[in-house]
């Protein structure tokens, strides 16, 4: 009981009526190892799942729909759906697939909205590469997720000649005049410079007008960040908030993340720093996406979440605030309460404010790891900061379980949680490898009682097929997977194989192809690879 000391006199400075919502919620949190029930998984995949992203039905708070990337059997990777109707208790038996734009492409990073009319969007990209080409799309479902309809193309990877600008879309509908926003940034294999983009839709998606980099000058990306991701979001009064990352010594010798808004569709932007001296990253597992957030009980609050690496050299979840509007900034805050520079790192950082202010930030978290750095075991851990308090709660376990490291969480497709809070309740969906299979877990607590479900939702594997000897001239020998059929495409698209293939003879003959690069998807019970060889 030693451990609960430092909350116990907490709770002696909190005594009073009008604190009494977060003494019951502390109490919640402090006792928490106690009250979490068995994990669900509701996605029941059979192959890779990660990127999860989540929405609550605005008019009914049972409706919860979540999206994530993930392969199926036969299939490209997609974007699948499930439904819950009754708060989380239970979801769709099958996942939905949403709409991929071309047959030849796959889906990733998914983000949802619902626009005023009760109708709920989801955007996504849809890609494929080399030759490089795909869309940033977004689709429409008037059920509430069970069905969607047919894609449409919001931005294209050659709208900005070789930069590829589809990368990372995140969609915000403004709830004022039904105006669709989305930021994105150039594919991962695009170096720099590279700036971020911004799009806009006055009409429900059935045109754009024309795209903007967002940022400008005196306000610059700069030459050296990769892949300069714009956090967005959109307050009650209609003003679009975007945050994007800058380097650029003309500007600032430091690093740091520069704030953009704009109250006219993107027309025009007004510029503010938001934080500098944030250090450049270390560990290049480490996944660094931040996260924006405005507070709908007042338009001028806004919060953003972002991994800092501390004096001791690990991660931890920063937390700045604006009170203006994004005109200024406070100094950042460190979230996690595990010691300082003992490096446990944290990543994965999602962030949401309740309707009445309250907010919740969440995060993978390594403080009970046995080794520092980022291939340890983590959990899934968050903390409340009250509408009236000026600290964080005590932090507390979202989820139940350690889980050991898997080299799957090194590769793209993990790199964000996402959690909601609604009515001083918490809804968190994450990716994490209890089992050994990358999976996406749910988890719903009610921080003032205590009532927590925690349901894993996907089961997923991963395809692994490897190629050799490559370069080949005659030959290419597959090991791993059992494939079940090839398609074997050169960098124009053209096919030159297609077959099945036997359990017992995993051997594809080249001999008479062109000296060239070339393509091969695989086919197995886990899904379709895409592996590059070189005939010679």
């Amino acid at each position: 009981m030693d451990g609960i000391k430092p909350g116990i006199s907490l709770l002696v400075k909190w005594v009073n009526p009008a604190n009494m919502k977060k003494i019951l919620s502390l109490v919640a949190v402090l006792f928490s190892s106690v009250i979490f029930s068995q994990n669900q998984n509701i996605s029941a995949g059979i192959a890779f799942d990660g990127e999860p992203y989540m929405v609550i039905d605005p008019n009914n708070s049972q409706h919860i729909v979540v999206a994530w990337m993930g392969y199926s059997l036969g299939l490209p990777l997609g974007i699948k759906t499930k439904v819950s109707t009754n708060g989380g208790t239970t979801w769709s038996l099958s996942p939905v697939f949403l709409p991929h734009y071309a047959t030849t492409y796959h889906s990733a990073d998914p983000s949802m909205d619902y626009d005023n009319t009760g109708d709920l969007w989801a955007c996504y990209v849809d890609y494929r590469q080399a030759p490089d080409s795909g869309n940033i799309i977004i689709v429409r479902s008037t059920d509430g997720g069970f069905n969607w309809g047919a894609p449409i193309s919001a931005m294209d990877a050659y709208d900005d000649g070789s930069k590829k600008p589809i990368d990372r879309p995140w969609m915000k509908i403004n709830q004022v005049n039904n105006h669709i926003y989305i930021t994105s940034k150039p594919a991962p294999w695009i170096a720099p410079p590279n700036r971020p983009y911004f799009s806009v839709s006055t009409n429900m998606g059935s045109s754009w007008l024309p795209w903007r980099y967002l940022d400008t000058t005196n306000y610059l990306v700069g030459n050296v960040i990769k892949g300069p991701m714009a956090a967005i979001d959109i307050g009650t009064s209609g003003t679009v908030h975007c945050l994007y990352p800058t380097y650029e010594p003309s500007q600032n010798p430091l690093p740091g993340f520069i704030h953009a808004s704009s109250s006219n569709d993107g027309s025009n932007f007004a510029y503010h720093p938001a934080a500098y001296a944030i250090p450049g990253a270390t560990d290049t597992l480490a996944k660094l996406g931040s996260n924006l957030v405005a507070d709908p009980s007042d338009p001028n609050h806004l919060v953003f979440t972002f991994p800092f690496k501390s004096p001791g050299g690990d991660y931890d979840v920063q937390m700045i605030e604006s009170t203006n509007g994004g005109v200024s900034w406070a100094a950042p805050v460190r979230v996690n309460d595990d010691p300082l520079g003992n490096g446990k790192m944290q990543d994965m950082i999602w962030c949401d404010f309740d309707t009445d202010g309250d907010l919740i930030v969440g995060w993978r978290d390594r403080r009970n790891g046995s080794a520092s750095g980022y291939a340890t075991e983590s959990e899934t851990w968050g903390a409340v900061k009250w509408k009236d308090s000026s600290n964080f709660s005590a932090n507390f376990p979202i989820a139940d379980s350690l889980v050991n490291y898997q080299p799957v969480l090194s590769q793209d497709g993990n790199d964000f949680m996402n959690i909601l809070m609604l009515n001083d309740t918490l809804y968190a969906v994450w990716g994490e490898v209890r089992t050994g299979i990358l999976q996406i877990w749910f988890s719903k607590s009610a921080l003032l009682t205590g009532v927590t479900s925690v349901e894993l939702i996907s089961q997923e594997e991963i395809p692994s097929v490897s190629i050799f000897p490559n370069p080949s001239t005659d030959i290419l020998k597959l090991k791993g997977d059992p494939v079940m059929s090839i398609r074997v495409f050169d960098t124009n698209g053209k096919v030159y194989l297609s077959k099945k293939m036997e359990a017992d003879q995993q051997i594809v003959d080249i001999s008479n192809f062109p000296s060239a690069i070339y393509f091969i998807e695989m086919k197995t019970a886990k899904g379709n690879i895409v592996s590059r060889f070189i005939k010679e």
